[in-house]
């Protein structure tokens, strides 16, 4: 007797369900003669033919909608994955058929003599999430929409002695019944191997760094889970989509969380850790409010090191609980990014209601964003949008260099992908490539205004105890005119709470009651900007616009050695930092971007006067006027922001926060460090520029390794190509500018006169020293 049997079925709603299958076409045989005859020749010999059949629902629909020929498209790329999926899955690897039937539907044989019916199961349970994964990643990019596939499965008994088109049909039809069944997780013989990955748990995290494009540095890193290599749950896609469609996404989620957290390591300040999560699991009881917290604890991060990261690719279904719930997450301090933004449901609509910190841009929009228009258009408009709403761009998937270059000449805030760092264990340290720095760099990325020292702006601090009721806060804050407190134990600062931080956490959802009669530790900021007195205003300005989105406007403390000086809101630094900007604006150089002459001189004059030891660092370019008469004046333009850009990034990477690059005009530019690392800034400038200068040359005359030209005095001949030449001077305390200035001539000379990439350095006795020595050669 012919068994029942099973399907498996799983995708979105369809408005309309196919017709039984019944053949090619009224009266056909569903099989070809001399294939009929192998497979009855196999009944015939004992051993049951196994049935599977794959249909895409809906599919007259679909046709319908798309038109004719994106519906073949599909049925050639259904019957190419199937080709290749069938193989790999069946017993053996031996398939007798496969057929197509009618629209999307086709159904393979196979010898099935040991295998049961659970084997089977298991099997067409297998297929179907791998052709689904496959052909719906196709299908997204031409539709948008997302098929609904099934996979059914039965049996064909041996030597019967029935009519083969009849147990076929039978076959067919049976399958086509159980489609209209529920899948049995009982039933499944993978759910004993997915059980075991979460229990022991199997499961693995790689980490993706997410790059922050103006900084050069690493905002935080993406967790990625990875299932036991050589299985079936390997990929992770397939260990999700048969977490779904079992039920158990919001386990798999709560393991993965607690594999990411224990795996990554410690982080910096500010870093964040990016977790993927499902849009039901906010609404999963399970995914309590202090289970979260309580790992993060045990791992020593918080909230704010957490970024909630919900994927386009699932509906939002009810969505008053969804957002109530986000919610709250966010008045504890979390971030959220919503993920895979231009391939899923959400759209506009959706992003104006989650009001991301992160829009994380799908890659299928970053692929070829370099030669596509139209990419580039929408990808302008994002980060238009993302500015005006006041949260940031994340490029997904940048895979090429002219990719990277093309998004950061377009302003994204953030990136991610193959080209920058693979996913890998334990998590990566990179940095942003040289090339791609912007030239206006001083102190730690920020470009230049003025050295005013921060204890100038600063205002007296209201302090509270750490044991302070948070309602004793409150009404502290509604009583006077301040827009914070501090959070203080003998003059040393422990956090800071801000009236507008402190209203969405009591306004949140049960917030009163959590958080009133505790102490103020509980709703304070733990990690709040805190800096000496001494640094500049511009760099403090800086690091405090870099902050969450969230934070950007809170008041910035203010120490002495450690010790609570005061308090300055962000707003008195930027307007002080404008009005010194208007004066200065005439001093930068137009194209670089880097402070000028008047700047130059008023820092020189500035470090003249003290009395700690600093080194200068004069650069010139070599046969640039021959380079400018081949190239022509533009590609010269950006020969120099090439060599800003090097010295830029070296100091960044090997000299102090509070370094100096000034452009004095043309090829020359300044740099001031500190003795100890002057040379060392001056190996990465020679190494990295002589690398990367060639990429100014046409092939041939990189190849020849010079060009024809004539010198100043109009004589032809061969040139090499730019080199640059860097002079060290070091003062050891108070001097001239003129005995600098002198000094610098001197030695830049010397350094010109060595051919190639090179620096030297004033072995004669130092300004304001006694030593002496000749001048140092370093090629």
């Amino acid at each position: 007797m012919l068994q029942q049997g099973w399907i498996v079925k799983a995708g979105l709603e369809e408005v309309s369900e196919d017709a039984p299958l019944s053949g090619k076409g009224q009266g056909r045989p569903l099989v070809a003669k001399a294939q009929r005859r192998e497979l009855e020749a196999v009944l015939a010999g004992g051993t049951p033919l196994a049935l599977v059949m794959v249909r895409v629902a809906g599919f007259s629909l679909f046709e319908r909608l798309y038109g004719a020929t994106l519906a073949s498209r599909v049925v050639e790329e259904l019957e190419r994955v199937l080709q290749e999926e069938i193989g790999r899955l069946s017993p053996q690897g031996q398939v007798l058929i496969l057929e197509r039937l009618e629209g999307a539907s086709f159904m393979a044989l196979f010898p099935n003599g040991v295998h049961g019916l659970a084997d089977l199961f298991d099997m067409a349970l297998r297929l179907r999430l791998s052709v689904r994964n496959k052909l719906n990643h196709q299908v997204m990019k031409l539709t948008g929409q997302c098929l609904r596939i099934e996979a059914g499965c039965s049996f064909l008994p041996a030597d019967t002695g029935r009519n083969f088109e009849s147990l076929l049909h039978f076959a067919l039809d049976d399958a086509h019944q159980a489609a209209r069944g529920s899948l049995d997780p009982s039933k499944l013989g993978l759910m004993h191997q997915f059980r075991q990955i979460l229990e022991v748990p199997l499961l693995a995290s790689v980490y993706q760094p997410i790059l922050d494009l103006r900084r050069g540095e690493i905002l935080g890193w993406e967790a990625l889970a990875r299932g036991p290599e050589d299985s079936y749950f390997s990929s992770p896609q397939m260990l999700f989509d048969f977490a779904e469609e079992v039920g158990n996404i919001f386990t798999l989620e709560r393991v993965c969380r607690e594999q990411a957290l224990a795996g990554l390591g410690g982080v910096g300040q500010g870093q964040k850790l990016f977790l993927n999560i499902h849009p039901q699991t906010l609404g999963d009881p399970s995914f309590r409010p202090g289970q979260t917290l309580n790992l993060l604890e045990r791992y020593g991060l918080s909230p704010h090191n957490v970024v909630f990261e919900i994927t386009e690719r699932h509906p939002i279904k009810d969505f008053t609980l969804f957002h109530r719930t986000l919610e709250h997450y966010r008045s504890q301090g979390y971030l959220v990014a919503i993920d895979d933004v231009g391939t899923g449901y959400s759209g506009l609509s959706s992003l104006a209601k989650v009001r991301p910190d992160f829009i994380k841009v799908d890659m299928s929009l970053i692929r070829g964003i370099d030669t596509n228009p139209v990419q580039r258009a929408l990808l302008e408009t994002m980060v238009t949008f993302a500015n005006k709403i006041g949260c940031a761009i994340v490029a997904e998937g940048i895979e090429t260099q002219t990719e990277l270059t093309s998004i950061v000449a377009m302003g994204v805030h953030y990136g991610q992908g193959f080209h920058l760092a693979k996913p890998q264990a334990p998590k990566p340290q990179i940095c942003l490539p040289v090339s791609l720095l912007s030239p206006g760099q001083r102190r730690g990325g920020q470009e230049l205004t003025c050295s005013m020292p921060v204890r100038e702006l600063v205002e007296p601090a209201l302090q509270v105890l750490p044991e302070t009721p948070t309602k004793n806060v409150k009404r502290i804050l509604d009583s006077q005119p301040i827009g914070g407190v501090v959070v203080a134990q003998d003059d040393r600062p422990l956090g800071l709470v801000m009236s507008h931080s402190l209203d969405r956490l009591l306004g949140a959802y049960y917030g009163t009651s959590l958080y009133w009669e505790r102490n103020v530790t509980r709703v304070m900021d733990p990690v709040p900007l805190i800096v000496e007195g001494s640094l500049p205003v511009e760099q403090v300005a800086g690091t405090a616009m870099s902050r969450e989105r969230f934070k950007i406007y809170d008041h910035i403390i203010v120490t002495d050695n450690g010790r609570l000086m005061g308090i300055v809101s962000v707003q008195k630094m930027l307007d002080a930092l404008a009005r010194v900007q208007v004066e200065m604006a005439r001093g930068m150089s137009p194209l670089t971007g880097l402070p000028g002459n008047v700047a130059l001189e008023q820092e020189i004059e500035r470090l003249c006067r003290q009395e700690s030891p600093v080194s200068l660092i004069y650069a010139d370019l070599d046969n640039f006027k021959v380079y400018n008469d081949s190239y022509g004046f533009e590609s010269g333009d950006q020969i120099i922001l090439l060599m800003a850009r090097v010295m830029s990034w070296a100091l960044r990477r090997h000299g102090e926060p509070d370094d100096f690059l000034g452009h004095l005009g043309g090829d020359d530019m300044v740099a001031i460090t500190t003795p100890e690392r002057a040379e060392r800034v001056c190996q990465a400038v020679v190494r990295c520029f002589k690398r990367l200068v060639g990429a100014c040359y046409t092939s041939e005359d990189r190849r020849n390794g010079f060009v024809m030209g004539k010198d100043r005095a109009g004589r032809p001949g061969r040139f090499p190509l730019v080199s640059v030449s860097l002079a060290i001077v070091d003062s050891l305390g108070p001097c001239q500018i003129g005995d600098i200035s002198k000094r610098a001539a001197e030695v830049k000379r010397w350094a010109k006169s060595i051919p190639g990439n090179v620096y030297v350095r004033d072995r004669r006795s130092p300004l304001a020293g006694d030593e002496a020595m000749a001048p140092e050669q370093v090629a």
